[in-house]
């Protein structure tokens, strides 16, 4: 295991120093880029169960490493990490030596999910970029989740995405904890659609309805009066369906919002949609 560990942050350094020349801690030059989590939900002692990562890039991208430590602080966490795979993802096609650079380490809870092309790159887009399988114990007792959080270990091994000409930044990270909810309904809708949030206005709490027709990478966004993004609520590829996710009034550090004009905003495909909401306090 300690030799896994060596080769990545080896292979990482001789990339770093000779193929790339990355750059750290550039700024992203286009559209702030994105990692996220799919959410692991409640599953029964002695299954399987397999979590997503997701990523939006708007540049072609040349590597990208994304360290993680899975944790639950609430009960005995009885799960391991089995395997990292890019089978059926985006990185499927342009993945060069992958394995090689997948490294788990189960008893410290930690993974490392590590990407490297020498040509072309992973293209734009967004969509699933790795899946990690993990299996649950016979004492697995988690009240809903595991917590799958980035971790940064020093020198070097943090979150980071590469485009091909050696920039290195960070994208924004998340965890993905927003549990989006399948409202059962007797036919599949037929159209895209964004419903008033309810209640309308709300304190602290509201929940916001949608309809998807299709499968579909699905982004919904909190806006201030001022039009600046103060919440992600979605931005992950959902199944075909009615959904329904929840806002707490409060940013991604938990910290609540004044009383005010609020503006939600989806993207699904090729529909988009802006609704206004109103918190009182």
């Amino acid at each position: 295991m300690k030799r896994n560990w060596l080769k990545l942050i080896f292979w990482f350094g001789i990339v770093s120093l000779s193929t790339f020349n990355f750059v750290l801690a550039q700024v992203d030059p286009g559209i702030r880029d994105t990692c996220q989590l799919s959410r692991i939900e409640t599953v029964p002692p002695n299954s399987q169960v397999v979590m997503d990562v997701y990523a939006f890039n708007d540049e072609y991208l040349g590597a990208f490493i994304i360290p993680l430590a899975f944790v639950d602080s609430n009960s005995y966490l009885d799960i391991r990490c089995d395997s990292i795979s890019f089978v059926g993802t985006r990185s499927a096609n342009a993945t060069y030596y992958s394995d090689t650079f997948c490294c788990i380490d189960n008893s410290k809870n930690r993974l490392v999910v590590f990407a490297f092309w020498f040509h072309g790159g992973l293209e734009p887009g967004s969509g699933s970029v790795a899946k990690i399988y993990f299996t649950t114990g016979p004492f697995w007792n988690s009240p809903s989740y595991a917590s799958v959080d980035t971790i940064f270990w020093p020198p070097n091994v943090h979150l980071e995405f590469v485009d091909t000409l050696g920039n290195a930044f960070s994208p924004v990270f998340y965890k993905g904890y927003l549990e989006v909810q399948d409202i059962n309904t007797p036919t599949k809708p037929s159209s895209f659609s964004l419903s008033q949030n309810f209640p309308n206005p709300f304190n602290p709490k509201t929940m916001i309805r949608f309809a998807l027709p299709k499968d579909s990478w699905v982004k919904l966004e909190v806006y201030n009066i001022l039009g600046q993004k103060v919440k992600t609520l979605v931005d992950e590829k959902l199944a075909a369906g009615v959904k329904e996710v929840e806002w707490d009034g409060k940013d991604s550090k938990g910290l609540e919002f004044a009383s005010g004009i609020y503006f939600y905003r989806i993207k699904a495909d090729d529909f988009s949609d802006v609704k206004k909401m109103v918190m009182l306090k």
